[in-house]
């Protein structure tokens, strides 16, 4: 039995007092947010608040608590335990031994954000947060009043996540798992009702041995919608659609495909215009976020708006209006010279769908790639010839320092040094540097002065994208 079986629905928990435990990822910090909003004395510890989350905590008053120590746990509140902690943090182990009750903060979500709500569950490898970003915001345009909980800061939103008082609460169903007591994965806790699969890779190669193992955990996720709910599926992704079989519910597939019920048809002089088929009738389909990739989440979102109740017509001018979210293929300098985009790719196909979309979209700029292998999947020698494949759409490379290292038997780790060779047989120029101020310095020296430069990394990548703005500003 896990300790968090005992507790009854979050409404009848006795609890005013919360503590977060390692509060400064991104969720984490998101729900520690919505319950000081909601009245809770909240409180979290990190051993470091950098921006985004550790800004957004501070704007919302939230209060934080530098480093892991004991005296940081109130005696008479709930400890929400991060997946990122693991036994032998300090705090955790005060908590234990003092009996103090510990939730996960996927459990703490089910029970009070979505409890007995229909919950939209966005899943897949790629593109969960822009999905499930866009799916709010269209049945907010809507008038419907969701709640949601989005892995990111979204730009058209308010917060990232909000109880909201309708029927509907719309959350990105991660396969990575729960928390150090229980190891299935976070989707499965969230009741889906809704479902969207976008597509799935192998990932999170730390957790899974391989894509069979990560295939099983889609197909139980499946079998928890229930009969009248909804799963809408990548119709391009053939083992997407193979576990779309096992699901009691209706399913409605989106993608290029011609037999897809949300059918694109792209155009090959435009990366944010395409045309949309349902059944006998064809719309006008803009988003402004570029690339095949984010038009395919913004047709899933529609897809899943319109079975929840959602005018097409209301679902189409909402995604026109859609800005994104912060980190996916975020724009954060554009000149007439120079352009620099930041962007959460690490995984060589959304690597390859990034790059290819500014490739198209900049045609006379030289594209620099800088890329930092920092994931549990990145870091080991899996996807080398994707990676190299997906590089190769850059005119220059420059590959950062590989996390996590010593957790890596050198047979499988990522060589870098490989990559860079069959990339300059390729004619692309490489650099690669563990020192990011060595990273700014070789582009400042090699810049062709009309550039454009996609940052691609899971995390804060050594505060690159700030000494770039302020070295070249």
């Amino acid at each position: 039995m896990s300790v968090t079986n005992s507790l009854p629905l979050f409404d009848e928990i006795p609890f005013t007092r919360i503590h977060f435990i390692a509060v400064c990822g991104v969720a984490m910090a998101s729900v520690a947010a919505e319950l000081h909003r909601a009245g809770f004395v909240v409180t979290g510890s990190d051993t470091g608040f950098y921006p985004p989350m550790g800004t957004f905590l501070e704007e919302q008053g939230v209060k934080t608590l530098q480093g892991f120590d004991p005296s940081h746990l109130p005696d008479d509140g709930l400890i929400v335990v991060g997946n990122a902690v693991s036994r032998g943090n300090v705090e955790l182990e005060a908590a234990l031994s003092l009996g103090l009750q510990l939730i996960s903060l996927s459990d703490l979500v089910a029970r009070r954000h979505i409890g007995r709500r229909k919950s939209a569950v966005v899943t897949g490898t790629h593109g969960k947060t822009t999905t499930t970003s866009m799916l709010a915001h269209i049945l907010r345009s809507a008038g419907r009043d969701p709640g949601w909980m989005i892995g990111g800061i979204p730009q058209d939103l308010p917060v990232p996540c909000r109880l909201g008082k309708g029927n509907e609460f719309v959350i990105e169903g991660d396969e990575y798992d729960v928390v150090y007591y229980d190891k299935r994965p976070k989707f499965l806790l969230y009741k889906p009702f809704y479902a969207i699969i976008n597509g799935i890779e192998f990932d999170h190669a730390d957790i899974y041995q391989d894509l069979d193992a990560i295939e099983l955990q889609f197909r139980r996720f499946v079998r928890l919608i229930p009969r009248n709910g909804c799963l809408v599926v990548n119709g391009d992704d053939p083992l997407a659609m193979s576990i779309s079989k096992e699901a009691f519910c209706k399913v409605i597939t989106f993608g290029l495909g011609k037999n897809c019920n949300y059918r694109m048809q792209s155009s090959r002089e435009s990366v944010t215009n395409y045309k949309l088929v349902t059944e006998d009738e064809t719309s006008n389909i803009s988003v402004q976020l570029p690339g095949e990739h984010n038009m395919k989440n913004g047709v899933a979102a529609i897809a899943l708006a319109c079975e929840i109740g959602v005018q097409k017509e209301v679902a189409l001018r909402a995604l026109a209006n859609f800005r994104g979210v912060a980190r996916r293929l975020e724009l954060v300098v554009d000149t007439d010279k120079l352009k620099i985009y930041d962007d959460f790719a690490h995984h060589p196909t959304a690597i390859n769908g990034t790059l290819s979309a500014i490739k198209l979209k900049h045609p006379n700029h030289s594209l620099w790639a800088i890329l930092e292998p920092r994931s549990n999947t990145m870091v080991r020698n899996f996807h080398s010839t994707e990676i190299t494949e997906a590089l190769s759409i850059a005119d220059h490379v420059i590959i950062g320092k590989l996390h996590r290292l010593d957790s890596v038997p050198i047979h499988q780790r990522l060589d870098r040094n490989a990559i860079q060779s069959n990339l300059e047989s390729a004619g692309v120029g490489t650099f690669s540097s563990d020192n990011v101020d060595d990273t700014v310095d070789f582009f400042i020296r090699n810049r062709t002065g009309k550039d454009v430069i996609v940052i691609m990394s899971n995390g804060g990548f050594d505060g690159i994208r700030e000494k770039l703005k302020k070295r070249l500003s």
